[in-house]
């Protein structure tokens, strides 16, 4: 009974940083229709980021967290205005922008790898000790963690549904035409689209590089995770999103404990293609 108990708090551990780190892939695809294959190096820039702020600048790890979330605003919005808004203009931009962020994450991963070197790299935890009640153990980092992201996914629902922006990305993501009809400015939002989603991006990438660890090519792991966790859930639905990824983080961490870690990936890509032919839309469907 000890076991699966905590067996289970492990898999929410991990879900909800798997939920963190495909909300932005979420975002950007429920709003402008974009695949950014490029999510999991947004993420490690984010980390990495981080890292330097914390290793050669030395600040404290919040000012090093927010100067990390503001490089990523910008980067995501000059991604947009440069790179993906005219290739919006130009005829099958869906197969063209996949190919852009595929290509643009092969060479932001040899960017950073040249950066930063091939040597694993880690973001300090942010209190060390361990809580133990009843049955569950869990590391005071862990149970941070896992509140920290709650609380990143609340104020985000609060966002979406209260705020002017918010709202204009709803209504853009439910349909672009009518959104164009009542005056939203859609390459205003789809820019202010990319700015959030790599904020979340890059946040999710701090969060996971203080409970594993940094490497360039790390990214493309997380990659294949967020695509998995954001259709399994239903491509641009927030909701079914945050629910596939603690589903998965689950199943992950079962499939470690009995059958160990090699054949999670199978046992996740099983259920993906059953969850596909049973259910296409996910299994929230909707966006956002």
């Amino acid at each position: 009974m000890e076991t699966i108990i905590n067996t289970i708090v492990s898999g929410l551990i991990s879900g909800s940083l798997y939920a963190a780190m495909a909300l932005g892939l979420t975002i950007v695809y429920g709003v402008s229709r974009v695949f950014n294959f490029g999510h999991g190096v947004i993420a490690i820039i984010g980390a990495y980021v981080t890292w330097l702020m914390l290793d050669a600048a030395g600040i404290g790890l919040v000012p090093a967290v927010l100067i990390s979330m503001g490089f990523m605003f910008l980067f995501g919005m000059g991604m947009y205005q440069f790179a993906i808004n005219p290739l919006l203009k130009k005829p099958n931009w869906e197969f063209s922008t996949v190919l852009f962020m595929l290509g643009a994450g092969i060479l932001l991963e040899n960017v950073v790898l040249q950066i930063f070197g091939p040597r694993v790299k880690s973001i300090p935890l942010f209190v060390e000790g361990r809580l133990r009640l009843g049955f569950v153990k869990i590391n005071w980092h862990d149970l941070i963690l896992m509140g920290i992201v709650v609380v990143a996914v609340i104020l985000l629902s609060l966002f979406f549904k209260y705020t002017r922006m918010g709202q204009a990305m709803r209504a853009v993501a439910q349909s672009i035409p009518g959104a164009r009809v009542v005056g939203i400015d859609i390459n205003k939002i789809f820019s202010y689209t990319f700015g959030l989603a790599f904020i979340v991006t890059g946040f999710s990438g701090i969060l996971l590089g203080t409970k594993y660890y940094l490497i360039p090519h790390i990214g493309w792991e997380w990659m294949v995770k967020g695509f998995v966790i954001t259709t399994f859930g239903g491509l641009g639905s927030t909701s079914g999103t945050i629910y596939a990824a603690i589903i998965l983080g689950v199943v992950e961490a079962f499939a470690t404990l009995y059958f160990g870690a090699i054949w999670v990936w199978p046992i996740w890509f099983a259920m993906f293609m059953i969850v596909l032919l049973i259910r296409p839309q996910g299994i929230a469907g909707g966006r956002l």
